[in-house]
């Protein structure tokens, strides 16, 4: 194209003119868009930051929705920290009843175990004090009279223990011997 003339056609490559469109192009292409210009740019930024801000608020506002008291998003929101809290209050409930449970056990059965210590350790010590008293000699008949010695006792509290036992017969005497006034000598009754 020369510089102020009338558009001289292309040539095809079989050495024909190729018809001329309107608008000047013989293939039909358009001319070459436009560039946007900077107005055009500072438009599409200013949109893009309205659409953004205004999508902001509506996502927020949805969200602030979720936080009405009656709403699906409150239900939801509401039943994950009531069943949340329930699992730690029952955690926390477990933990703090063993602990109160082992203390009272503990308390009660201690006295329990006092009271029956007491009595069980009454009974025996009654027992082992009696045989300590009696020399350890078993095979008493209640009703038999029985002439004893006895000694200085091994358990402390008992003030004295059975050395020695010997049941009395019927028609015999007995006295201290009077070689031995230790001993007791037996006789028959005349």
């Amino acid at each position: 194209m020369e510089a102020g003339g009338p558009p001289v056609p292309p040539v095809n490559p079989g050495g024909q003119a190729a018809p001329v469109y309107q608008g000047g192009d013989p293939l039909g292409a358009q001319p070459p868009a436009a560039r946007p210009s900077g107005l055009w740019w500072g438009l599409a930024a200013l949109i893009a930051v309205i659409v953004g801000v205004a999508g902001y608020f509506l996502g927020s506002n949805h969200e602030a929705d979720n936080y009405k008291a009656g709403s699906s998003g409150y239900q939801a929101i509401y039943q994950t920290g009531y069943t949340a809290g329930q699992q730690a209050g029952a955690a926390a409930g477990t933990v703090v009843g063993k602990k109160a449970g082992a203390r009272y056990g503990k308390k009660v059965g201690y006295a329990k175990g006092n009271s029956a210590g007491k009595a069980a350790g009454e009974v025996q010590g009654t027992a082992d004090g009696a045989n300590a008293a009696l020399g350890g000699l078993s095979g008493w008949d209640t009703g038999t009279h029985y002439i004893v010695t006895t000694i200085d006792p091994t358990l402390a509290g008992v003030p004295a223990a059975i050395n020695t036992r010997t049941a009395m017969a019927k028609n015999m005497t007995y006295a201290l011997c009077q070689s031995n006034p230790n001993v007791i000598c037996a006789k028959p009754e005349k």
